[in-house]
């Protein structure tokens, strides 16, 4: 759906829609998800993995901000306010905000998926 979205609302050239994903995610288990992860024992010796997903730095505004200036085809951020897959790892204060921001601001969709 978040490509789909990207096409019409960025004009995103067909086959080249990004979509980022922080560090120390999780989103399940299957071929797909695990290569939206930076967990080796989640990647190694698996695939071949769903095409157009980047990893950003989790809690680092500045770092994403950069990744959405340098790629036009960027077309949805997924977060977790709070990750529980490496441990509970609550953001900075204002981060969610931040992201949120910078998606209306890159005309990205902002996805948020609890643990």
């Amino acid at each position: 759906m978040a490509r789909r979205w990207a096409y019409r609302s960025k004009g995103v050239p067909d086959n080249e829609a990004v979509i980022l994903f922080p560090t120390d995610n999780f989103w399940g288990r299957s071929i797909t998800a695990s290569g939206a992860c930076d967990d080796p024992s989640r990647y190694n010796e698996f695939g071949p993995f769903t095409a157009g997903f980047e990893i950003f730095k989790y809690n680092d505004v500045e770092a994403l901000r950069t990744m959405l200036k340098e790629n036009p085809n960027i077309c949805a951020v997924c977060i977790e306010p709070v990750q529980g897959e490496a441990g509970v790892i609550l953001p900075d204060d204002g981060y969610v905000k931040a992201v949120r921001d910078l998606c209306t601001e890159f005309n990205v969709l902002m996805i948020a998926d609890e643990i």
